[in-house]
């Protein structure tokens, strides 16, 4: 048995139909950037986040650097921090997360991960504040929420920004409130692979003020605000109406596919219950999980057990092998007090397939695979 770690394919037969009236829509009009297939995009995401502002950029590395760019504006009058100021954020995610604040002009400083969740640790960042502080950038890390509540109260505590890094949780939430409308911005991707995925690149901005709103379309539009007049220093980051034309599409289905996804997960706990070589991914009770990836911890031949995996078909992986503190590129960051956290899990995460047309006859082909591995 083969069995990818996603499957886009019955996602996309599913909805098919609409995608391609959608994108026959898009070919009839010719207009394939910004425009009204984007406007009605930014519109719906807005409803469903509940949310004031969304502004479709090209990426969401973009995301991140475009709301950090408006709140530089805001901060310090200018597109760019400078290098004094430091951002808080973690060393356990993808590249874009510091790459983003890099670009931004400020410096990333790394605080240490819980390891029950790999989230940030709300308790580290406290520690971590200085004259220079001037954000927290979290990351939702597997479809799981931080701690918001308590990022909050830290940052309003020392009136520090807050971006919310949603690129793996489209859909989550914590204390009933969507991810991505904690912070000041939230900013999301679509890579095709997420949870509410394009067919390509493409990302947004979701924002509760007005101005950092009008900033950032600004700024992702060569920051002319007036046609061939820029008055910002902004990007090439326009979303493309193709791609806003199937992820309206795929919106509609995003609250089942999350659910599907969560079913999933239930079955896994309930077949890998009583391995003590297994931990699965910690779900508190105030947060609504949406798995991008199914993330466990195995206790020891971590190695051993991936390379049986695959051996047999379960596409299975590491995310993400090499933390961004140990980067060539990240040099220039800081790291704040120890990673112990972040050290106890690099050698024991792996994630298994998930996504929402998994086949009951494959988790259960997963499930009796890693039980004959660890009980033989």
């Amino acid at each position: 048995m083969k069995i990818p770690i996603f499957d886009l394919k019955k996602e996309y037969e599913l909805l098919q139909k609409d995608i391609g009236q959608q994108i026959e829509d898009c070919l009839r009009s010719q207009q394939w950037i910004l425009g009204q297939k984007v406007i009605k995009f930014e519109e719906d995401i807005a409803g469903y986040l509940g949310q004031k502002y969304t502004v479709g950029v090209a990426s969401g590395t973009d995301a991140l650097i475009l709301a950090l760019s408006a709140l530089a504006l805001k901060i310090k009058g200018k597109e760019y921090f400078d290098r004094q100021d430091e951002i808080i954020t973690t060393p356990f995610t993808f590249i874009a997360t510091s790459e983003a604040i890099l670009r931004s002009g400020a410096t990333p400083v790394f605080v240490d991960i819980d390891p029950d969740t790999f989230n940030i640790d709300p308790d580290k960042i406290k520690k971590a504040l200085t004259k220079n502080t001037v954000g927290i950038l979290p990351v939702h890390l597997y479809g799981l929420a931080c701690a918001m509540d308590k990022i909050l109260n830290i940052a309003k505590e020392h009136d520090l920004f807050v971006i919310e890094d949603v690129a793996q949780a489209f859909g989550g939430a914590f204390k009933g409130k969507k991810l991505g409308t904690w912070g000041d911005c939230g900013s999301f991707s679509f890579f095709p692979s997420k949870n509410l995925g394009g067919f390509g690149d493409g990302g947004l901005v979701a924002t509760g003020n007005l101005k950092l709103a009008e900033s950032i379309r600004y700024l992702r539009n060569h920051g002319e605000v007036e046609k061939y007049d820029a008055s910002l220093l902004g990007f090439n980051s326009r979303l493309d109406s193709m791609q806003a034309a199937v992820l309206s599409v795929k919106l509609t289905a995003i609250d089942k596919f999350n659910a599907l996804r969560r079913e999933i997960a239930k079955e896994y706990g309930v077949g890998l219950k009583g391995l003590k070589q297994i931990q699965i991914p910690y779900l508190p009770q105030e947060v609504t999980h949406v798995y991008h990836l199914y993330t466990i911890q195995v206790s020891s031949g971590r190695d051993e057990f991936l390379d049986y995996l695959n051996s047999r078909g379960i596409e299975s992986r590491i995310y993400y092998p090499v933390p961004l503190c140990r980067m060539k590129a990240f040099k220039k960051a800081k790291i704040a007090g120890n990673l112990t956290g972040l050290e106890l899990v690099l050698g024991k995460i792996l994630s298994l397939p998930i996504y929402p047309f998994l086949e009951k006859d494959k988790i259960q082909y997963i499930v009796r695979t890693i039980r004959s591995f660890f009980e033989s």
